[in-house]
This record gives structure tokens, C-alpha cells and sequence, in this order.
């Protein structure tokens, strides 16, 4: 049976082994190596002769085949008197990397499926509901937006005011427990106080920290924070136990 050269672009030496053993519909436990390495070499030919680029990794191949057709033609040992001894195919080899060629082949084209199936799909945008039916907060409730606009506030102030010199001995850092202690006594003794002189410091690691234990009282409902308007100032205060 004449072999038909349909010349095409392949993946490598197994795409076209594949390729060829699909055309001529043979039986991939069973593969006749000389006549497949010899539509392979002319394949190889072919590709040479229309001044196609053949990559090295196709010529081990084709070796590879001429090695198989070579072992496929020596006669078998006779097995020794008494002795069942198994002789192994020696195609076994390129069987199984025929086979994992194919697993991958077919999930590489579910993949295409589900890629052109994807694209003529169209996702909805995320939809936020109408101003007017957005719950509104409580009288008096703090909007995330103000407490972050609030502290960077207070960051801006202390940087503008922290010198350019800077001592070389470190400055020590109050932990947060402290520091939610220290806002505890000063709340007490206020009885309220506005956020910027609650967060205040002397450096921006003391701002940041004084906001965290804020948010660390918030979090076990020790105080209150409350806000006339949107561009009034915010205020704290202890939580009253009942």
C-alpha cells in the first residue's frame, strides 16, 4: 500500500509516530516496525527534500526504529529444556511511549474543547446594588474610608515633623498590650477623645501602633467610636459595662 506524504508541522518524533500509525489504522500492540520505520524515513526524506528543517531529535528516533527492526528480525533463542522463560517484546518500550503520548494527547484536547467552549461564553460583571437601596449605617457609625483617611492623616503629621537627624541609640517600642493599656487610662480620665490626639506620636511606628490597638479594642468591644458626619472628626470612648 502506497504511503500518502502529507506534509505538516509535528511536535516531535512521536507526534509523527503517532500520526503514521493513525493513517495506516494499525494496531498499536502490535506494530509491523519495518514497515513503519520505513514510511517514517520517508517522511524524513520528504521533509529533507522540500528544504523543511528537521530537528536531530527525529533522526534518534528514526535510529531508534532501524535498532527495533533490526532486533525484530534476529530469531529468537531457543528457551532451555524444562523452562517456560518469558522473551519480552522489544517493541514494549516504544508501546508505552505510544500510550502516554496518547493519554496526553487526549487530555491536551479536552483542554482545547473546554478553551473554545469558554470562549463563546460570556461572564456577567460584578454588580454592586443602587445607591438607593444600599443599607444605610447607623447614626453616629464610622465608615471604614474614614478611619483609614483619619490615620494617614496623623502619618502625614509625624513624618512632616520627625527631624532629619536621627540618634543612633533605637528608640524602645511600646507593645500593644501597653499601649491599649496607656489609651485605657487616658479614655478613663477623658472620659472621650478625638482619634487623631488618641493615635497620636512621636513616630510613625507609634502611630501605627496606637491604630492597631485601637482596632484591638474595637475587636473586644472595649470602645465606641462614633462620627457626626463624614467630615467631622472621630471620636472614642469607652464601652459602659452594664
Amino acid at each position: 500500500m502506497a504511503l500518502t506524504i502529507v506534509l505538516k508541522d509535528f511536535a516531535g518524533p512521536l507526534d509523527l509516530l503517532w500520526h503514521l500509525i493513525k493513517q495506516e489504522k494499525l494496531d498499536i500492540y502490535d506494530i509491523p516496525i519495518a514497515q513503519i520505520t520505513g514510511q517514517y524515513l520517508e517522511y524524513l526524506q520528504a521533509m529533507q527534500d522540500n528544504a523543511l528543517d528537521v530537528a536531530g531529535d527525529y533522526f534518534v528516533m528514526a535510529a531508534s526504529l532501524m535498532a527495533l527492526k533490526s532486533r525484530m528480525l534476529l530469531p529468537e533463542p531457543e528457551p532451555e529444556p524444562g523452562t517456560e522463560e518469558l522473551v519480552e517484546d522489544p517493541r514494549a518500550e516504544l508501546v508505552e511511549q505510544l500510550l502516554n503520548y496518547q493519554v496526553f494527547q487526549e487530555a491536551a484536547g479536552q483542554l482545547r474543547d473546554l478553551e473554545v467552549e469558554r470562549s463563546a461564553s460570556f461572564a456577567k460583571p460584578a454588580s454592586l446594588p443602587p445607591a438607593e437601596v444600599t443599607a444605610p449605617l447607623a447614626p453616629g457609625a464610622v465608615k471604614l474610608i474614614d478611619f483609614q483617611r483619619a490615620v494617614a492623616d496623623v502619618v502625614h503629621r509625624v513624618q512632616q515633623q520627625e527631624t532629619a537627624v536621627r540618634h543612633i541609640e533605637a528608640e524602645a517600642s511600646a507593645s500593644i498590650e501597653d499601649t491599649i493599656a496607656a489609651m485605657r487610662g487616658q479614655l478613663q480620665r477623658l472620659g472621650d477623645c478625638d482619634f487623631t490626639n488618641l493615635v497620636d506620636g512621636r513616630t510613625v511606628a507609634a502611630v501605627i501602633t496606637s491604630f492597631l490597638a485601637l482596632l484591638e479594642m474595637m475587636k473586644t468591644d472595649t470602645v465606641v467610636c462614633t462620627q457626626a458626619g463624614p467630615t467631622e472628626p472621630i471620636h472614642v470612648y469607652l464601652k459602659e459595662v452594664a
